[in-house]
């Protein structure tokens, strides 16, 4: 999935970004943002889904628990 955001302010350590075609805004800590982007730059951001990492971490935390 692929997506676009407008940085809409930046506050701290975290920005805040409006997603295309939304009202809402989203906070984002800065170390997750591209250097140098500055307020009213558009992000394009890509998510995907990870089914084996998610595999591996329902492993791994289940083996803490006993």
């Amino acid at each position: 999935m692929r997506w676009r955001a407008v940085l809409k302010d930046l506050k701290d350590d975290k920005g805040i970004i409006c997603p295309q075609h939304s009202n809402e805004s989203i906070v984002i800590p800065i170390e997750y943002l591209p250097k140098g982007c500055r307020v009213g730059d558009v992000l394009q951001f890509n998510i995907s889904f990870d089914p084996f990492s998610t595999i591996m971490m329902i492993k791994e935390s289940g083996s803490k628990d006993t």
